[in-house]
């Protein structure tokens, strides 16, 4: 017997969705890096462009979830390099550098390092980001007002992208990589919980047996009627066993929830979180390309155009991603229309800075579309940006290239954040299942084992003070025989009963054997036992010593047998158990109850047939398994 585990075939579905949790994280940092390196590129340095390509390199490969335990043990180097890759290039270029790729330190802090000290750093990054660019101290890298908004924007935008997007994406791994141990714990509950039901039902009763048997046998033989009211209150008690046994087996235990609480409940907040944040800060650095100095010439209507579409686009985007939700909104293909007007409506007036939230749009569409087609409204919306920008007056490669890449960066994103939340709240609810149905496998394993490996014991014993009982004045020399067997019984229901729930339990046919002679001709069977059973493996074993010790119950509660027979032989790779005896009751009504049925589960488990027959007044149980 052994315990039922999950199937242990994956779903190649969730196998494939795990691949592409870490691929949309490595996208959306791939593309990033490549507007990044398009913009480096155009000044013509190659060093410069490695400068900006070297800041990139960390924050792939903790995405990326390679050797991922040299960041537990070298987190505070590697943040350090990160460090200095971010800030050693301020003193090499000036006012020359890039701006935002600081925010790539601040999204590697946020994973590494615990909260609320992860924060603090951030902000503590935030000071010093505008600390450098506006030359509060050191050389004075003053931009213009909006030039330093825009800093801030990408700053934030970069980190918490990376942060969300990381962070949801090591979320699924941890939930599929924990499967296998919900399921265990589960299955540990469940007999846990039936260990506990059969101590209480078996320890302290054993024990009055016992002590019964054995003030009974010291009353003997000047006390004969003392020691039958032992032997009939052994006999009470033991049948008290009995039937609680049978109600385990019926029902093993109440269904023990296997849900347990996960990060995943913090998911969609987080994700929504970032998202907001995002198109807020896109929604503002929209509102100062307009409003702010250095913005100047826009007619006013380009201002309201700019915050009612910052504020339209925000609630759309938030709808259509609908993250922790399940599906598509109601009327998408409308909303989707409408977030592709406003998208669009600010290009007449703002030129190429009117196209901040195309990437969005596109992220609208992974969300949106079946995925048939999806890929092919996310390319024509990404496509039209390169076009829109160089036919703007003053378009160059470099600002095409750069504005394309974002484009794709944040539409991934947009992606990233509704469908990994999903993804993770769906494999919760698949570990889950997986957990309860471990755990319903055990609640069938432990009642077929209390059905099997109590029941012939406690029977016995039911059998055995009946037997006393009757033998008490008559044959007092059997009779303390038969007490002694008694006490060696209840030993033994005590050790049967701690087998049930153990995850490893091991019966031997051979040793079944022995104990069904002794048991059958101890109550006036007549027994014929095989010679020597064949080599087997420990297997088949357990099943065949099953079969005997259910077939030998059945004997004692059913029948009015006086002889039993026990044959085992291997005929063309077929190993055929049959256990037959000649004293079927009518009223039994063989083949109702849930021993036959058990066995036919055992039997079936390893690839065999069991059958059970009638014929006359004699009943048999076959069992034929496959034997090499």
């Amino acid at each position: 017997m052994r315990t039922v585990e999950p199937d242990e075939t994956d779903d190649v579905g969730a196998v494939r969705e795990l691949r592409g949790a870490r691929a949309v994280v490595l996208g959306f940092l791939g593309t990033l890096l490549a507007g990044r390196a398009v913009d480096a590129f155009d000044h013509g340095e190659l060093w410069f462009a490695l400068f900006v390509m070297a800041p990139f390199v960390l924050p792939i490969w903790f995405a990326s979830g390679v050797a991922r335990r040299q960041w537990t043990r070298l987190r505070w180097w590697l943040l350090g390099v990160q460090a200095v890759l971010t800030y050693l290039p301020f003193a090499l270029f000036g006012n020359g550098w890039v701006g935002g790729i600081s925010g790539l330190l601040a999204g590697l802090v946020l994973l590494t390092v615990s909260a609320p000290a992860s924060w603090f750093w951030c902000g503590a990054l935030v000071v010093a980001e505008e600390v450098l660019w506006l030359g509060v101290v050191g050389p004075p890298y003053t931009p213009a007002v909006h030039a330093a908004l825009w800093l801030l924007i990408a700053f934030a935008n970069n980190g918490l992208a990376l942060f969300g997007l990381t962070w949801l994406a090591e979320l699924v791994r941890q939930i599929a990589s924990t499967r296998d141990k919900l399921a265990a714990a589960a299955v540990t509950r469940q007999r846990l919980a039936v260990a506990e039901r059969l101590r209480s039902m078996i320890g302290d009763r054993v024990q009055a047996v016992t002590d019964h048997a054995k003030a009974a046998r010291t009353a003997l033989p000047d006390r004969p009627d003392l020691a039958r009211a032992e032997v009939a209150a052994a006999g009470v008690t033991t049948r008290e066993m009995l039937a609680e046994a049978r109600a385990i087996a019926a029902d093993p235990d109440e269904r023990i929830g296997a849900r347990q609480e996960t990060g995943v409940v913090l998911a969609p907040r987080l994700a929504t979180g970032v998202l907001l944040a995002v198109l807020v800060l896109f929604a503002t650095q929209n509102v100062a390309n307009v409003a702010l100095p250095g913005g100047t010439g826009y007619p006013v209507g380009a201002l309201v155009v700019a915050v009612v579409t910052g504020i339209a686009i925000t609630a759309l985007q938030l709808r259509h991603s609908d993250i922790g939700g399940d599906g598509r909104p109601p009327a998408w293909r409308w909303s989707f229309a409408a977030q592709a007007v406003l998208t669009y409506v600010q290009y007449p007036l703002l030129g190429a800075a009117g196209l901040a939230f195309a990437g969005f749009l596109a992220g609208s569409a992974l969300l949106l579309f079946p995925d048939r087609v999806r890929w092919v409204w996310f390319g024509a919306i990404v496509a039209s940006m390169p076009v829109l920008v160089l036919i703007t007056p003053g378009g160059s490669l470099r600002w095409t290239g750069y504005a394309t890449a974002t484009a794709v960066a944040f539409g991934l994103l947009v992606y990233g954040l509704a469908w990994l939340t999903r993804l993770a709240v769906r494999m919760t609810a698949l570990r889950e299942e997986l957990a309860e149905l471990a755990a319903v496998r055990e609640r069938l394993r432990l009642a077929r084992d209390t059905h099997d490996l109590l029941g012939l014991g406690l029977s016995a014993m039911a059998l055995k003070t009946d037997l006393v009982a009757a033998l008490i004045g008559r044959d007092d020399a059997r009779v303390r025989c038969e007490l002694d067997e008694l006490v060696w019984l209840c030993a033994k229901a005590g050790n049967d009963a701690r087998l049930v729930a153990s995850a490893d339990l091991r019966l031997s046919f051979a040793s079944e054997l022995g104990l069904t002679f002794d048991i059958l001709t101890s109550a006036g069977i007549a027994v014929r036992l095989p010679d020597r059973p064949p080599p087997m493996s420990e297997e088949v074993d357990v099943v065949l010593a099953t079969v005997v010790r259910e077939a030998v119950t059945n004997i004692l509660r059913h029948s009015a047998a006086l002889h039993c027979t026990i044959t085992l032989a291997v005929t063309e790779g077929t190993l055929r158990l049959r256990v037959g005896n000649d004293g079927l009751v009518e009223e039994a009504a063989p083949g109702t109850g849930s021993g036959l049925a058990n066995l036919r589960a055992r039997v079936e488990m390893v690839g065999g047939r069991f059958t059970a027959r009638c014929t006359g007044r004699e009943f048999e149980v076959v069992a034929e398994l496959p034997y090499s």
